[in-house]
């Protein structure tokens, strides 16, 4: 009862005490960052096994400029969930639960770019993820890919050429609450197939956070998650707006009396036919 009243409060917080403004969540942009191959799994020795043909997810939080995100969290009328069809690949001797805590030079060493993970805009140490048809910078120096790695299918531009990073002096954090069963599921060697939480939340304190480019596209990465199977997810969120407020969205069943709203694309499947159409 206790967490409970603890994760309200937390709401609470964020959503403060003012009126609403203009909607500001555009939608939600699942991209289909890498597929795995044969040749990824050379070093599996340190990076763990991933299977031939598994897919890394990033998902963004499409919001209109000057909208910031402030948390994603579960509660008993709104539960979160985040699960595939097999289980979700974590990196052997490097992965963790979010990238902030990922050193940098560890990128350079196999697959750890693949790590699944939880955000709050970092994709790793001293980079913010971008969304790989807006990374116009050049292949980061200090990162060098290790040779073998992340070369891809035939046709496909190449990882280490485009990697969806974009290297940043300040990264906003995520702070977790109620939510420390990741450890079990994203965190460790362990993998299991399911993110799931009716009291918890993952949130970016003080002001939330924005993209990589906020006064245009403005996604900010939310998750990576590595998974030979179908990968499917139910959302809610919390958004901050210009104007101080703070709007609540939630994947089904709005409840008018505490102004929550909600957006289509808050609920996914990677095997339906509208979401394999969707180019992002």
């Amino acid at each position: 009862m206790k967490t409970l009243k603890f994760l309200a409060v937390i709401i609470a917080v964020l959503l403060g005490f003012r009126g609403f403004t203009q909607d500001g969540l555009e939608g939600i942009v699942v991209e289909k960052f890498y597929v795995s191959t044969k040749a990824d799994n050379a070093g599996k020795l340190y990076s763990g096994d991933l299977p031939e043909g598994s897919v890394t997810y990033r998902i963004y939080v499409d919001l209109k400029p000057g909208f910031r995100f402030q948390a994603a969290y579960g509660s008993p009328q709104h539960p979160l969930v985040i699960e595939s069809t097999e289980n979700f690949y974590n990196h052997l001797e490097d992965g963790n639960t979010h990238p902030n805590i990922i050193p940098e030079r560890t990128y350079k060493k196999n697959i750890t770019l693949l790590d699944s993970w939880l955000s709050a805009g970092a994709c790793a140490e001293g980079h913010l993820g971008i969304l790989k048809e807006y990374d116009d910078t050049i292949s980061d120096k200090f990162i060098g890919f290790e040779k073998g790695y992340f070369k891809g299918k035939k046709k496909s531009v190449p990882l280490y050429d485009v990697d969806g990073m974009k290297r940043s002096a300040v990264l906003p954090v995520p702070t977790f609450f109620q939510m420390d069963f990741l450890s079990k599921v994203i965190g460790t060697t362990t993998s299991e197939k399911r993110i799931h939480s009716d009291n918890g939340a993952w949130a970016a304190l003080g002001k939330g956070a924005v993209g990589a480019d906020s006064l245009s596209t403005n996604c900010v990465l939310i998750a990576q998650l590595t998974t030979e199977g179908e990968l499917s997810f139910e959302l809610n969120l919390l958004i901050g707006a210009p104007n101080g407020s703070s709007q609540k969205y939630v994947a089904r069943n709005p409840i008018t009396e505490e102004s929550e709203w909600t957006h289509p694309e808050l609920i996914f499947n990677s095997n339906s036919k509208k979401n394999k159409s969707k180019k992002k």
